[in-house]
């Protein structure tokens, strides 16, 4: 049995004991299970009276701690704490970062990342966005970090996931608490591809503060963060507010103005984000590391300058000019063009691979950008 990561999930179980003032416990007393030991009063002298009275009318719970490292174990699980060398230095670096991370499947923190959030109420514009950004992202090396709630964040996942990368799901639950629901395939082939990180305990389930608070953890583990579709009130600008906070860039996606559906995004750019239309406005301004990346990254072609390569075969030519910067699902496409399904597959297979072609879930299909 690990003690000192028994005593780091009991120490976090107590009320009003996050990541913060977890490390002035340990300053002051040398270790975690010190502190633990400690007597209440000289908690008193650390993190003040009242909230050492509250976290020590509690008693210390070994026996929880001893069943989530049991079953955290059994799902081939891996918990971080604060004091492990390989605690992701960025999430060190903000104000409160979690005093314990909760992580199924296999997480490198050393390797740069960068975070796609949105609305959950997503258009297929805003998925097929999302979608893009992240498997080009992917495809530079670079993980790609959402929430894994409906919409823009599945479409990041999915991207990521398509384009042979890795990504990370933060949740605002225990790691293996799948919601929505309708993501369970998705959240078995994050761990199996990725990791699925949380600061909440196995078992923990989601309510409406956790969300919020978790976003600081999207946007900590993170070089940048990219609104992709997000409404004045979206749960993304959060994110975006965490990411300023802890001078992280911020970047947003333009859209459609009517509706109101990417408002957010407009005014996050009106108050200095970048303005992405494609990943190397990304890349670049994540700074030299990436600046010979950005100028290999895929840039958004356009339609008619592809069209017009030689390399398209006459099949290829006329499944291209039915196509346009909405996705167009692979039964109407079918319809359209009169190929069978199988021949019509072939030839979006090979227009994919010429870079003339995006498919988006849902087997859609668009242009280039």
């Amino acid at each position: 049995m690990a003690r000192d990561e028994l005593a780091w999930l009991a120490l976090s179980r107590l009320p009003e004991v996050g990541g913060a003032r977890c490390r002035q416990l340990i300053a002051r007393f040398g270790s975690v299970r010190a502190a633990l030991e400690a007597p209440a009063r000289d908690w008193e002298e650390v993190v003040g009276a009242g909230v050492a009275r509250r976290a020590r009318a509690v008693s210390v719970d070994w026996q929880w701690a001893e069943k989530q490292w049991r079953e955290l174990q059994r799902l081939g699980g891996r918990l971080f704490t604060l004091e492990d060398e390989d605690y992701p230095e960025l999430l060190r670096q903000i104000s409160s970062p979690p005093a314990v991370l909760f992580v199924l499947g296999e997480a490198d923190f050393t390797q740069p990342a960068v975070a796609l959030v949105g609305t959950r109420q997503a258009s297929e514009y805003g998925q097929a966005m999302a979608w893009h950004l992240a498997a080009e992202l992917a495809r530079q090396g670079l993980w790609v970090i959402s929430g894994m709630a409906s919409g823009i964040d599945t479409a990041a996942h999915q991207g990521a996931l398509e384009a042979g990368g890795r990504t990370l799901a933060v949740l605002g639950c225990g790691p293996d608490v799948i919601y929505p629901r309708a993501n369970a395939q998705l959240h078995q082939r994050i761990r199996e591809e990725g990791a699925v990180v949380a600061e909440y305990p196995l078992g923990y389930p989601p309510d409406a503060g956790t969300f919020p608070r978790r976003n600081r953890l999207i946007s900590g583990l993170s070089l940048g963060t990219v609104v992709v579709e997000a409404p004045a009130q979206s749960g993304a600008l959060i994110t975006a507010a965490f990411a300023l906070d802890q001078n992280r860039e911020v970047f947003a996606v333009p859209g459609e103005v009517r509706g109101g559906r990417n408002a957010g995004c407009h005014r996050l750019i009106k108050e200095g984000a970048k303005l992405v239309e494609g990943v190397a406005d990304i890349l670049d301004e994540l700074g030299p590391r990436f600046a010979q990346r950005a100028q290999l990254a895929l840039e958004f072609s356009p339609p008619a300058a592809t069209a017009a390569q030689p390399e398209l075969s006459p099949a290829e030519k006329a499944v291209f000019a039915l196509l346009t910067d909405e996705p167009l699902h692979i039964d109407a496409l079918a319809a359209q063009s009169k190929l069978p399904v199988a021949e019509l597959l072939r030839v979006l297979l090979d227009l994919e691979l010429v870079g003339a072609v995006v498919q988006v879930p849902g087997k859609r299909f668009l242009r280039q950008a």
